[in-house]
């Protein structure tokens, strides 16, 4: 290194400044210096790739005659370098012993010079090589607290530490691991099914092969489709995908919009599991069953059916069956409103108008609201749906009838709310309610009527327990 006397006082070398250079031990000496040379400044040349630290000018004292004037040092701290690795996180959970090298491009990595939080013009920058490791080197001690920043790859997010800082690592040193870690977006996936025999998800299923169905992912978490959730639909067999999930994703709800006339099997919900980095979420299946034609559920239905009327009977109520009588099933306190004691198989066979037609169209209407009671079909839901809507009838006092008997209001009637119909129609002792049979309100056939138009009309899933 360089020392020498600024001879002309012009603050730096110039030719004729006396010189000379540090031995190996970093020592040096000048002599045959006089009165005149007291108070010169001394520098040294500062050598490339290092910075001044300590006392930056020394200054020629007199020593006495003959004497040496000691002390005259010069400190220096060389430019340091930051490097690290860039890591793949293959399962999400930040910097961890499982992570490997990032094998998909190279990263850029810089140094935030003008600490904008960006990658801007200006800040120092290197890419990552094949195995992941950068470096940058050149720092100085004005660099140290500065942040270390990624360009996150397209498709990914990232885990562990978002930002390094610049340590001082000693004169010449690297400070190292400066590491990022990163998690690539990943996908999920599935298959659309047809439940063949209503059972579930089971090895006899087919790839559905009927018009596409929309699967989505329930964003809002509203359990059903809204706008703004991700959806896609499934192809000609049955396989669907939706990609550019993030750990964000993990824990989400996934549904099918359930086609038309058919009923959901086996899972009904799925949800969105990680993968790992990159990888696919599998096997997010739904089936569906597709009853067969659909049939009204009228008093001939159920009394050429005892088989199922005892079945579904049975399990609404154990113990019932098609001889329990008509007036227990119904509950009626005045046991003298309908004569004799009539079966419910009787009463589904009774002819005439009048309290006859009630009993057969109220019957029939009270077993079907039983299926609809008991959650014992595919998938765990109700083997028949018995509701209604303005297509049930055109007559708009069928329907306002019918939604007095729906008094929950779910326009599905319920057994509890048939019996009430009849009881209150009929005005019997202590009936739930009282919106029929007396003056101005509906009589016995209109109830009659209401309740035909709900057995005669075809229900898609009314055949599901005939097989």
């Amino acid at each position: 290194m360089t020392i020498f006397i600024d001879d002309d006082n012009s603050g730096d070398f110039s030719a004729g400044d006396r010189t000379t250079t540090t031995d190996a031990s970093g020592n040096w000496s000048i002599g045959g210096l006089t009165l005149a040379d007291v108070g010169k400044h001394i520098y040294e040349q500062v050598p490339g790739g290092s910075e001044e630290t300590g006392i930056l000018v020394q200054t020629i004292d007199n020593p006495g005659s003959g004497g040496t004037d000691t002390g005259n040092d010069f400190t220096n701290f060389r430019n340091f370098s930051i490097s690290g690795t860039k890591y793949e996180d293959l399962t999400g959970d930040g910097k961890t012993a499982d992570d490997v090298a990032w094998s998909h491009g190279p990263v850029t990595i810089f140094i935030d010079d003008d600490n904008s939080g960006d990658f801007s013009a200006g800040d120092r920058t290197t890419t990552t090589d094949a195995s992941g490791n950068w470096s940058i080197g050149g720092l100085t001690l004005a660099d140290v607290g500065k942040h270390i920043y990624e360009q996150v790859p397209g498709g990914s997010e990232e885990t562990g530490i978002l930002v390094q800082t610049i340590d001082n690592p000693g004169s010449g040193g690297t400070d190292t691991g400066n590491d990022f870690t990163n998690f690539r977006n990943f996908s999920i996936s599935g298959t659309k099914y047809e439940d063949l025999t209503g059972d579930g998800k089971t090895a006899d299923d087919v790839a559905w092969s009927h018009d596409p169905v929309t699967i989505f992912i329930d964003d809002d978490n509203s359990g059903d489709f809204s706008a703004g959730d991700r959806t896609t639909t499934t192809d000609a067999s049955g396989n669907w995908s939706i990609g550019g999930l993030t750990l964000e994703d993990v824990g989400k709800n996934i549904y099918e919009v359930v086609p038309a006339g058919s009923q959901q099997t086996g899972i009904l919900v799925q949800t969105v599991d990680n993968p790992g980095s990159g990888g696919v979420d599998t096997g997010n299946d739904f089936t569906n069953f597709l009853p067969p034609p659909g049939q009204g559920l009228t008093p001939g239905f159920w009394k050429n059916h005892i088989d199922i009327l005892n079945q579904e009977l049975g399990e609404f109520h154990p113990g019932w069956n098609s001889n329990t009588s008509f007036e227990t099933i119904f509950g009626f306190q005045n046991l003298n409103i309908i004569s004799g004691t009539p079966s419910i198989a009787n009463a589904l066979a009774a002819k005439g108008g009048g309290i006859h037609h009630l009993e057969r169209s109220s019957a029939a209407a009270y077993l079907s609201a039983a299926v609809t009671a008991v959650p014992d079909g595919p998938g765990g839901k109700p083997e028949l749906n018995f509701s209604f809507s303005a297509a049930t009838s055109p007559n708009p006092a069928i329907i306002s009838i019918l939604n007095l008997i729906d008094a929950n209001h779910d326009h599905t009637l319920q057994p509890g709310e048939v019996t009430a119909a009849v009881r209150d129609v009929l005005n019997d002792t202590g009936a739930p309610t009282s919106n029929f049979g007396l003056t101005g309100q509906p009589g016995i056939e209109d109830v009659a009527n209401a309740f035909d138009a709900m057995n005669n009309q075809t229900h898609p899933d009314a055949s599901v327990f005939l097989i």
